[in-house]
């Protein structure tokens, strides 16, 4: 059993999680109502894409910095999936991408049924839920991310998932002329995401 990946072979909106997890991409794991894990655009997991889509995958989430990949947004229309690029760094024009851009993320994670990658699957993915989950997640009772990239376990540490939700905070608080909560929630905010680190 994967960690994370509920027991029914068939998850959240119809999701077939069991048939997914049986393709062998790297980093896979079930999290708010969709998948996170290696990036689709690999020439190596071009066979998977018609089984993603049967598996009830509706929208693939692009969390890497390096512009909008046009091979992947052309894989998301030969399939019927909609691409939405989320670039997540933390560079200030980044930032400011990611907060403007942040009620759109919400909405694609909401609807559930999506696949959610960086390159990896698991840094920028880290940050990205964290933000998801400290921002909005939280104020709607959802729990918090497993870390998979971050994981002090394998030597990391939080200090980037840190530093972009700080910079989110901030930016959040000059574009709507007031903090989105205090500092104190915002800090056993961050302190839940370092504990899931240690986990």
């Amino acid at each position: 059993m994967v960690k994370g990946v509920v027991e029914s072979s068939i998850g959240p909106s119809g999701l077939n999680v069991e048939r997914l997890m049986k393709l062998n991409i790297p980093d896979l794991a079930l999290v708010y109502g969709g998948i996170r894990g290696r990036t689709m655009s690999s020439r190596h997991q071009e066979f998977a894409w018609p089984i993603i889509k049967e598996c009830g995958i509706r929208t693939i989430i692009d969390l890497r910095a390096d512009g909008i990949n046009t091979r992947l947004g052309a894989l998301c229309k030969k399939y019927g999936m909609d691409y939405f690029y989320y670039p997540v760094d933390k560079t200030a024009s980044c930032i400011e991408n990611i907060v403007e851009r942040f009620p759109q993320l919400c909405e694609k994670i909401d609807a559930g049924n999506f696949y959610i990658a960086c390159a990896m699957g698991l840094h920028r993915t880290d940050i990205a839920l964290s933000c998801y989950w400290i921002f909005y997640g939280v104020d709607r009772g959802l729990p918090a991310p497993e870390i998979r990239g971050y994981r002090m376990a394998d030597g990391h540490d939080v200090d980037k998932i840190m530093r972009v939700v700080n910079a989110f905070y901030k930016y959040m608080s000059l574009l709507e002329g007031k903090p989105p909560f205090s500092q104190e929630v915002l800090s056993r905010r961050k302190k839940i995401i370092t504990e899931q680190a240690r986990c």
